[in-house]
């Protein structure tokens, strides 16, 4: 049996709460009676009171490890992402919260005894847009200059249970404490120098496994798990968005989607499924219909520019600091997609 593995740390201040539970209920939407573990830190756990307790009941099993107080959030979570393999047993197939599973996520069996995730932003790192800087990252922390051109990224991994795997996290760990030792607490190089010294023993998944939308365009059509990374999830200031705006901000993708959850009853039901209300309920089960319907509208040049980082961070500032703008664009939505029922037809 293949756990399906979530990492948090969370506070009631912020929504990484409810955003695993949104990619909890994909996942069951999807892999019914998918057997799901949360991993997670004891200063979360505690806040898992009320109605971020239904967390709890969402999963099939709750692993809480006790780390050092004086951890930052940031700290914490990339601790338990380097332990993951060490402190969970069977295989696993980890993923991001920041994501929506829209597929089935059955494990090949070629999987089976290895370890696998996709390239980050689907391609070498020859082609990488920030290429110098991990070139850069790597050096700086003495480690390989990556000489197999590949960088991985931990949104998704798959990892056996075997004596192998369970050394490759360890040495992981191991080196990411090195660079929080030098004060670069983040993963990616780590984990990079991880594969060098195991001889590049992480393979390739298909891109539709990790399909990190700003630049996973032609991933779309065969997407199990779509990515947000590069996206960015849009702080709308609390003003209404129309459904003209599906068409450049999906739902899934504006952050009162999540922190209005906090204030949602949300129901685990005896298969585990989750029921929130009919607006959550159908968002979360057609998520992949809302990236289609971007590109039958715009094509996939236009789609590329919607889901771009630069895209993401200009209608954010927009909401901010001139929401008066968006009115263009709410137009524009509106003559592109005038078939738009919720942004999917």
């Amino acid at each position: 049996m293949t756990k399906y593995l979530f990492v948090l740390t969370s506070s009631p201040k912020d929504f990484f709460c409810e955003q695993t539970l949104v990619a909890i209920a994909s996942l069951r939407v999807h892999n019914p009676g998918a057997f799901v573990t949360l991993l997670t830190d004891d200063k979360t756990a505690a806040t898992l009171t009320g109605p971020r307790a239904v967390l709890k009941d969402a999963v099939d099993e709750l692993k809480v490890l006790t780390l050092d107080e004086k951890f930052t959030p940031m700290l914490r979570s990339r601790y338990l992402k380097t332990v993951m393999r060490n402190v969970v047993d069977g295989d696993f197939l980890y993923m991001d919260s920041d994501i929506a599973i829209v597929g089935d996520l059955s494990i090949p069996e070629e999987w089976k005894g290895g370890i696998y995730a996709v390239l980050d932003f689907h391609t070498n790192l020859s082609k990488a847009i920030n290429r110098k800087k991990v070139l850069n990252n790597a050096k700086m922390m003495g480690f390989s200059p990556i000489l197999n051109d590949e960088i991985f990224n931990g949104g998704v991994m798959f990892a056996a249970d075997t004596p192998e795997a369970r050394k490759f996290f360890e040495t992981w760990h191991e080196l990411w404490l090195y660079c929080v030792s030098k004060n670069f607490p983040y993963d990616m190089a780590s984990l990079a120098e991880t594969n060098f010294k195991f001889n590049y023993i992480t393979q390739k998944m298909p891109g539709g496994w990790n399909c990190q939308l700003a630049y996973g365009n032609r991933f779309l059509p065969t997407a199990k798990v779509l990515h947000f990374f590069g996206s960015r999830i849009i702080d709308t200031r609390g003003h209404k968005v129309p459904a003209s705006m599906d068409l450049f901000l999906p739902k899934i993708l504006r952050k009162d989607f999540y922190t209005n959850l906090k204030n949602i009853p949300v129901k685990v039901n005896a298969d585990k499924s989750i029921t929130i209300n009919e607006y959550y309920d159908d968002v979360i089960a057609h998520a992949k219909e809302e990236f289609e319907f971007q590109t039958r509208k715009v094509g996939a040049a236009g789609a590329y520019i919607i889901r771009s980082y630069a895209f993401a961070k200009s209608l954010a500032w927009i909401y901010k600091k001139m929401p008066f703008l968006v009115f263009p664009l709410r137009i524009l939505g509106t003559l592109l997609g005038k078939d738009n029922r919720g942004g999917r037809k």
